[in-house]
């Protein structure tokens, strides 16, 4: 691994973690997923499900509220992992080109949602909770949720486009971008029929 690689993927855990710590104060608001999800788009599947991954622990290991249990940080851990590598197919799906908005919006939506399913499911792990205990602890939480998804949604939709513009100028990150293949001529003109001599 090259060293501008591990210096990148450091400058990105170090940003979702003091984003996380910055908004720790704020419910259902956070920059975690966000920024773990940007980090896939720009470097790629392996290297944002490990920033995930690695982002996360640290962050749980030193929120204010203390460390979580290890069924909520395992849960934690899997949920930042796996925004990561969605970003990272998600590049590799649009390459250079910019995801559309709504699907960037989904993304956001469906990523919060899995961690808040992950975290409450490992919340009745940790209190001995049968299948009824989710569904209450599920139907208890259902404003939080829903406001943690609503605002996920709406960074991903209206913040991560205006960051993918200005970190694509970025000279150290452009050498990540997708390389667009193109076809030369002299291979294009026999798929075409024509042959590569004109004749007189």
């Amino acid at each position: 691994m090259h060293y501008r690689e591990i210096i990148l993927m450091a400058i990105f855990i170090a940003l979702a973690v003091a984003g996380g710590l910055f908004l720790a104060q704020f419910p259902n608001i956070e920059l975690v997923t966000a920024t773990i999800f940007l980090s896939g788009l720009m470097l790629g599947v392996g290297r944002g499900a490990a920033i995930g991954a690695v982002a996360e622990f640290l962050y749980s290991f030193f929120n204010p509220y203390g460390v979580a249990a290890p069924p909520l940080l395992v849960a934690q851990v899997i949920s930042m992992a796996l925004a990561g590598a969605t970003g990272g197919f998600m590049r590799n799906l649009f390459g250079r080109r910019q995801p559309p908005i709504w699907l960037l919006g989904l993304a956001g939506f469906g990523l919060t949602f899995v961690f808040d399913l992950l975290t409450t499911l490992s919340f009745t792990i940790i209190v001995g909770l049968g299948l009824q205990g989710f569904l209450a602890a599920s139907m208890f939480g259902l404003y939080f949720y829903l406001a943690h998804q609503a605002s996920n949604t709406l960074i991903f939709a209206l913040l991560l486009p205006i960051l993918l513009r200005q970190l694509r100028h970025v000279p150290v990150l452009q050498a990540f971008l997708p390389t667009i293949k193109t076809m030369p001529p002299a291979e294009l003109q026999p798929s075409l029929g024509f042959s590569a001599e004109r004749k007189s």
